[in-house]
Order: structure tokens, then sequence, then C-alpha cells
């Protein structure tokens, strides 16, 4: 087994530029590490190959890539060669040489057919020792290597019309994770490939985010509450058309569990609860319930419509009531909603009701400790939940202070 430093002058050599010693010992170092790969195909001669490759000058850097390509028609070695193409190219190390790409990955992966030398890899028997050397990684490296800059436009053309069944599922499953959308190459390319399928089982939110933008819509279940999160989660990709897309969704569900989820969203302050309110107005959507509807109004601020509901305030009051006394601490942020929307708009304050309707009981003067500023004090800061504007009257004494101080 050849040892690593034998390997790396061997590069060295095959780097060299210039004189015409330099070129006959680099044609003998590419030589050396086509046979090292032939011998052992885990070594490092697959990467070395390709960086003389892209690096080095004429005729040597053709005598490497053609090593390439002669040790690429190897099962048994081709994982590597395909493997160490992709990796010298991705990283983003430097945006404005590609060369690996341009002079060894792109001619060495997509040319020698039709089909191109990757899809053989891929439709072969794996044969690679490591996973990453395998057809499945393979696939999955290309997906890395296409939301990496810079763009490749030959790249993103055979990705956009293959029937690869590798690279198609490795295509989908970049839509298959709720918390992260896939990225604008890898979009353009999913929305022209006509053999990628968005039909999926139901409930994966890629299947959601892949039928809408490939226009199925036919193929997802828009009555599930689920599909509205995966909907809006598409609302932000950063092509503005796609983005359409999933805003005219949210505008067209079914009555039902997605509506409802929809307003549910739009009253919560979650992540993409902006969309959720414009689309829930644009559509007039409402929740069921005469209580969950006027809650609905009030924190929209859709205040024709609220005030048709709830006239006295009685029915948001209540709901205040029933965060206010939650123990679960999670609920507590909406008192703050409530609070926020009637001091916004003029509206009666449900903290300020509930300070007058249950007022603090004002410890007497000579039981306070000495050094004592007074007032009521808890673990949301000085005055709890009503901020610091009680003055500790029987009879009222709300003068205004900030909540949550």
């Amino acid at each position: 087994m050849t040892s690593p430093y034998a390997t790396r002058r061997w590069e060295r050599w095959g780097t060299g530029r210039g004189r015409v010693f330099g070129r006959v010992l680099g044609s003998y170092a590419v030589a050396r590490l086509a046979r090292q790969l032939q011998r052992d195909t885990g070594s490092l001669a697959a990467g070395s190959l390709v960086r003389i490759a892209a690096k080095a000058s004429q005729p040597v850097a053709g005598q490497a890539f053609d090593a390439l390509v002669a040790v690429c028609e190897e099962p048994r070695a081709a994982g590597e060669v395909v493997y160490q193409s992709l990796l010298q190219c991705g990283g983003g190390r430097d945006a404005g040489d590609d060369r690996a790409w341009t002079a060894v990955a792109g001619p060495l992966l997509l040319g020698g057919g039709p089909p191109p030398r990757l899809v053989r890899f891929l439709d072969g028997e794996p044969a690679g020792d490591h996973e990453w050397t395998r057809p499945e990684g393979i696939a999955e490296r290309l997906m890395m290597l296409l939301s990496d800059s810079p763009r490749r436009p030959d790249l993103v053309r055979f990705l956009s019309a293959t029937d690869q069944p590798l690279i198609l599922a490795a295509l989908a499953a970049r839509w298959d994770d709720g918390g992260f959308l896939p990225g604008a190459s890898v979009a353009q390319v999913s929305t022209a490939n006509p053999h990628l399928d968005p039909a999926t089982p139901p409930g994966r939110a890629g299947g959601v985010l892949l039928a809408v933008a490939k226009d199925r819509p036919d193929l997802i279940d828009l009555t599930r509450p689920g599909t509205v999160d995966a909907v809006l989660n598409g609302t932000r990709l950063a092509s503005a058309e796609l983005a359409e897309k999933y805003r005219r969704v949210l505008r067209e569900l079914p009555e039902g569990g997605a509506r409802e989820r929809l307003c549910e969203i739009a009253c919560s302050r979650m992540p993409g609860y902006e969309e959720a309110v414009a689309a829930a107005i644009d559509a007039g959507y409402a929740p069921e319930g005469q209580r969950e509807r006027a809650v609905f109004y009030f924190l929209t601020e859709q205040w024709e419509k609220y005030d048709a509901v709830d006239p006295d305030g009685e029915l948001v009051y209540a709901a205040y009531l029933d965060v206010h006394r939650s123990p679960d601490l999670h609920a507590h942020s909406r008192t703050w909603q409530f609070i926020d929307t009637a001091r916004r708009n003029g509206r009666p304050d449900p903290a300020a009701r509930y300070l007058r309707e249950n007022p603090i009981p004002r410890r007497p003067q000579r039981d306070r400790p000495r050094g004592s500023g007074g007032g009521h004090s808890s673990d949301y800061g000085s005055g709890g939940d009503y901020g610091s504007g009680w003055t500790g009257d029987s009879g009222g004494g709300w003068t205004g202070g900030s909540f949550h101080t």
C-alpha cells in the first residue's frame, strides 16, 4: 500500500507547471496514481487525480482526466472516482474558481453517454466499500452540490430532465422536512422535472409542498389541519412564483379542520401568522364556535365583525380569564396579545377590568417590612401581569402602567 506521503508527493509533481521536466514528471506521477487507484480504491489517489486534472496545465491535466475516465469504467473503483469528483467541487471553497466542476466533474459524470457515466453508475450494482461511495450516497452528494454556489447550468439541465430513480428520490426528500425548505435551485429542478411524482403518502409535509409546487393540489387532503402548517411554511420560499402558489391554496381551503387551524395560527403569533391573518381575512374565514370567532375577530382587528359578534366584550373577557387563570405557562403569552390589541386600538383593556373586579388587598402600613416599596410583585416582574401602575386602592387605581415590565 502506497504511503500518503508518496501520494501527496506525486500530486505535487502532477500539478507542477511550465518546464519540460515538470511535464515529464507530471505524466509519471499521473501514471503512478492511476495504478495506485486501480490496486486500492480506498486510497487518496482519486482525489489527487481530480485535483491534477483541475489545476495542472496540459497535457498532464488531460492525462489525469483520461485516467479518471478509465478507472470510472470499472465498477469496483467507480464509486471512489465519482465521489471524489463531486467532493472536490463542493463546500463553497471558492465561488470564483469552479474548475473542479467545469474541467473534471461535469465532463466526467455528465459525459460519455447516452446515458451519462453518472447514470450508468447509479443504475449499476453497488460496489463501494463505504456508504458515501455507493449510489445512494452519490445521489445525496449530488443534491448538496446542487445547493452549493456557484450555480452550474449543465447540472441543473441534467437534473431537470433525468428519470434516474435514486436522483428523483433524493429530490423528493428535499421537500420532506417541515422545518427546512428546499433552496432555489432544488425548487427549480423539482418543478421542471416531469418525472418527479408528487404523489406521496398522506400526512408528509414534503408531499404537500411538492404537490402544490407541481400544480397538483388534488393530491393532498386540504381538510387536514396539518396541511395548513406545511402550506404556510411554503409561503416562505425565496421564489415569489412558488410562494404565491401556496398563498392561493390558503385562500381556497374547504370548510373544516384546515380553516380552523389557519384561524388558530392567525391568533397565535406563531411563525407564519402574518400570512395566516392575510389569508383568513382575504377569504373571509372564521372559527365555528361563537367565542372562538369573537376572539379571532378581536385579535385580527376586524372590528366591524367583532362588534357584531361580541358587542359588550363579554366573550373576549371570558377568553382572557381562561388564559389568565390557566396553569399552563405557555397560555399566559396570550394574555399580552389581548392587552396589546386592546390598547393599540383604544378598546376596553381586559387586564384593567380584571383589576377593578379583583382588587389586590392593600397591606396595612404597620405590617410592611421596613424599606418595602409596596406594590405587588411576582415572577413576571414588578406589578406581575399588571405592571407598576397599581396603587393598591380598593376602588380601582389602575394608572396605566405597562404589563410584563
